[in-house]
C-alpha cells in the first residue's frame, strides 16, 4: 500500500499548505459531518433517478475527499479538534484508509466518535456519485462498504509516529459493519504507514503472537 498523500508530507517535514481544516466535537453516532454528506448524497440521487446504474462506474476517490473537507468547513464550529482528514484507497485489496489527526487534547471517547462520523462521510461522499451505493445511517456505514475493508485511524497529531498510541486504529472488514472501539480496546492488529513503510501494529486487547508486528519500547 502506497504513503499517504499527506502523513508522509507531514512526517518528512513538508508543509500542509491548505491541507488543515479545523473541526469539533460531533453526535454519539452519526453527527453533523455524516447527515449532512447523506444528504447531499440523497440530493444527488433524488436528480438522478431515471439514470441506468452501472457495474463499472468508477469512484473518483479524490473528489470524495475533497467532498468530505467541503463539508467539514461547512460545519467549521462542531469539529474543533481536528487538523486535517486524509484518505487512500488501495484497489488491489480493496481497502479505504480514513486518517483523521486531532487536537492534542482528544480522548478516545473523542476518537470513535470522529472516526464513526468520517467513516459514514466518506461512504456518502461517494454515494453522490454512483447512486447504487447505499447511504449511510446509524445502523450502517453504508454500501461502499460491502465492498471495502475500511481501516480507521484516528490519533493526537502529536502520536503521528507512535501508533501504539492512537485513539482508534483498525480495519472493518467488508460487509461486517462491525463496531468501532478504542485501540486499547482493539483485538486485531492493524496495518499503519509511517515514513519507512508499512508496519502491522497490534491493539491493546490482541493476545496473538507478536512476531514481527510494531513495539513502541
Amino acid at each position: 500500500m502506497k504513503k499517504t498523500k499527506r502523513i508522509w508530507a507531514c512526517t518528512t517535514g513538508l508543509a500542509l499548505l491548505g491541507a488543515t481544516v479545523f473541526l469539533g466535537g460531533c453526535g454519539p453516532k452519526r453527527g453533523q459531518l455524516a447527515a449532512s454528506a447523506a444528504a447531499s448524497a440523497a440530493a444527488e440521487q433524488g436528480k438522478g433517478q431515471d439514470a441506468v446504474m452501472h457495474d463499472d462506474i468508477k469512484l473518483n476517490f479524490d473528489e470524495a475527499q475533497s467532498s468530505c473537507e467541503d463539508l467539514l468547513k461547512d460545519n467549521v464550529s462542531d469539529y474543533p479538534l481536528s487538523k486535517y482528514i486524509d484518505t487512500v484507497v488501495d484497489e488491489n485489496n480493496k481497502t479505504v484508509m480514513l486518517i483523521w489527526p486531532l487536537d492534542n487534547a482528544a480522548t478516545e471517547e473523542d476518537g470513535v466518535r470522529y472516526a464513526n462520523e468520517l467513516i459514514r462521510a466518506f461512504n456518502d461522499a461517494c454515494a453522490e456519485q454512483d447512486f447504487s451505493i447505499a447511504a449511510s445511517s446509524e445502523e450502517s456505514y453504508g454500501g461502499l462498504y460491502q465492498k471495502y475493508a475500511v481501516n480507521i485511524q484516528v490519533f493526537r497529531e502529536t502520536d503521528i509516529l507512535k501508533p501504539d498510541k492512537y485513539l482508534v486504529s483498525m480495519t472493518i472488514p467488508a460487509g461486517s459493519n462491525q463496531a468501532v472501539v478504542p485501540f486499547s480496546q482493539y483485538d486485531g492488529v492493524n496495518e499503519v504507514i509511517l515514513t519507512d513503510g508499512s508496519v502491522k501494529v497490534p491493539g491493546g486487547k490482541y493476545t496473538g503472537d507478536r512476531t514481527g508486528l510494531y513495539s513502541g519500547e
